[in-house]
C-alpha cells in the first residue's frame, strides 16, 4: 500500500481550437486506459452537501476494491459515523446506533436515513476522473481540458465540474481532488480530497 498526499495542480482550461479536439480525445482515451487500472484505492477527505436550506459538513473515508466498497461518513447525523458497505449485489447502511438497513443502491439508503442526496454509484468513477464502466460516453455535455482530463459533464440531472487535479506519487496520471456537483438549484455537493491511498499488488 502506498500512502500519498495530494500535491495540487491547476486544472487546465478547455481548448477552444477545433483542431485540438482529436488530440484531446487521444489524450482522454489514454487517460481512461491508465485510470481503469486503479481498481483498488482509498480516498480520505471532506464533503459539503446542501439540500435546500439544509447543509451538512461531512468527513469521508472511502475504500474501493473493484466493485466492493466501504464508505464511512462522519457528520451531524446521529452521534457518530454512518457506514455504507456494498457491491454490485446491493448495499447495507449501519447508522450511529448500530442499526443496519439494506437496499439495492447506496443513493436510496443515504437519502432515506440521512436526508442526503448524492450520486455515489457514479461518484465512484468520477472520483478518478472516469466515466462509468462499460458506457464510456453515458453522459451529456462532456468537456475535456487541454490535457484530456474531464472538465465537466452531465448525468441524470447531475451537473459535475472537475475543479482541480492532483499529481499523485507513483501514479501516471493526475487524479481529481476537488469536484463540484449540483442537481437543479437546491442540491449541491462539494468534494475535496485530503489524501489518496493507492493499493498496489
Amino acid at each position: 500500500m502506498i500512502s500519498v498526499s495530494a500535491m495540487l495542480t491547476a486544472c487546465g482550461s478547455m481548448s477552444t481550437n477545433p483542431a485540438d479536439k482529436p488530440q484531446q480525445q487521444q489524450r482522454w482515451q489514454q487517460r481512461q486506459q491508465q485510470l481503469s487500472t486503479l481498481a483498488d484505492w482509498q480516498m480520505k477527505g471532506r464533503m459539503v452537501v446542501v439540500n435546500g436550506a439544509e447543509l451538512w459538513a461531512i468527513s469521508v473515508d472511502w475504500a474501493q476494491r473493484g466493485d466492493q466498497y466501504v464508505i464511512f461518513l462522519s457528520g451531524p447525523f446521529g452521534a457518530g459515523k454512518v457506514q455504507l458497505v456494498g457491491s454490485a449485489n446491493g448495499v447495507l447502511l449501519r447508522d450511529a446506533d448500530n442499526q443496519v438497513y439494506y437496499a439495492s443502491t447506496p443513493e436510496e439508503l443515504l437519502l432515506e436515513h440521512t436526508g442526503i442526496a448524492m450520486p455515489l454509484s457514479y461518484l465512484r468513477f468520477w472520483m478518478l476522473g472516469l466515466l462509468q464502466s462499460n458506457s464510456h460516453f453515458a453522459a451529456d455535455n462532456i468537456k475535456f481540458d487541454e490535457q484530456g482530463r474531464l472538465e465537466s459533464l452531465s448525468r441524470e440531472q447531475w451537473d459535475v465540474s472537475f475543479k482541480r487535479y492532483a499529481k499523485i506519487d507513483n501514479v501516471a496520471v493526475e487524479l481529481p481532488d476537488k469536484i463540484f456537483l449540483h442537481k437543479g438549484d437546491d442540491v449541491k455537493v462539494r468534494v475535496v480530497v485530503g489524501e489518496w491511498l493507492i493499493h498496489r499488488s
